[in-house]
């Protein structure tokens, strides 16, 4: 599971429904910093509050889980008994009554009383009361905001922080804004859930070019067309050998051809019986013949001297 994946979906549904962060916190009786979490890939929802998550957003477990949208959004009855029998399944904690407020803890409602402002008497000025709001506001609105907000107000970290909260196309403008100039391609991680894959795939491109750390672009690959994960990798690694720790967890998104070439190359101290079985699935069997072979003969000649 990839936990960023997941908060982008919840992000994108809760959106597409109309709510805001808050309020479908609310329906969830949690506080809205509990949803803020998920939708930024810090934590995951726990598993008996799936069911309310998916009846809430009209998706299934099973795409929650992976964070991809892979079922068409069921209608009527049918949506109604796939859901009970994911209900069944898994305990679920109560939602609220409509016009009832949830029950929380003291220490929360402190939490909340810090920093939760009334939308209706705000009257946002800076890009950082904006984003104390967000949470607070419609996609819609937030957007209709930012439109009259000082672009040089909207640095990398705003845009960052506003993510969860706008429409996508708003976040493609602003993000195309802040990466107006070169900038570092780990810069854009925390975005990449939320980007669109061609445009995630121009800002890599247009990012300086300076050498990339392995960690990097193991983060950036599950957002990435395998064309410009290709060209990342080529830049993280060059002609260096990358350890196979490394290219394991890029298996699932290169093409077969890449990936034998990373491992030819890639340093036999590195490989052991482990880290060999995952691969497997990925490796075509005279390839991964050959590094079971080099495997061995490192640890022959290590054991020789």
């Amino acid at each position: 599971m990839d936990m960023r994946k997941i908060g982008a979906l919840i992000s994108t549904l809760r959106k597409e429904k109309g709510m805001t962060q808050a309020e479908f916190a609310e329906q969830l009786n949690l506080s809205h910093q509990a949803v803020s979490k998920w939708e930024r890939g810090e934590s995951l929802p726990d598993v008996g509050t799936l069911p309310a998550i998916g009846r809430l957003l009209g998706t299934t477990i099973d795409d929650l889980l992976t964070g991809e949208r892979r079922t068409v959004e069921p209608a009527g009855a049918a949506a109604e008994l796939s859901l009970a029998a994911e209900a069944e399944s898994l305990p679920v904690q109560a939602s609220p009554a409509v016009g009832e407020r949830p029950v929380v803890h003291a220490g929360r409602a402190q939490e909340e009383e810090a920093v939760e402002p009334d939308p209706s008497e705000a009257s946002p000025t800076s890009i950082r009361e904006i984003l104390r709001l967000a949470p607070f506001l419609s996609s819609e609105a937030l957007d209709l905001i930012l439109e009259e907000a000082a672009e040089d107000q909207l640095n990398l970290k705003a845009v960052q922080g506003l993510a969860p909260f706008v429409s996508r196309s708003t976040l493609a403008r602003l993000a195309d804004r802040a990466f107006s100039s070169p900038s570092e391609v780990g810069q854009l991680v925390e975005l990449a859930p939320f980007l669109a894959s061609e445009q995630l795939d121009r800002l890599v491109r247009r990012a300086e070019d300076d050498p990339i750390d392995g960690d990097v672009v193991q983060a950036l690959a599950p957002f990435l067309s395998q064309d410009t994960l290709h060209f990342l990798v080529e830049r993280a690694w060059n002609d260096e050998g990358a350890s196979v720790g490394a290219i394991q967890g890029l298996a699932p998104f290169l093409s077969r051809e890449r990936l034998v070439q990373l491992l030819d190359r890639a340093d036999p101290g590195s490989m052991n019986a482990d880290v060999l079985s995952g691969l497997a699935p990925f490796v075509p069997g005279e390839a991964l013949e050959r590094l079971i072979r080099r495997m061995l003969n490192k640890i022959h000649t290590t054991a020789a001297e």
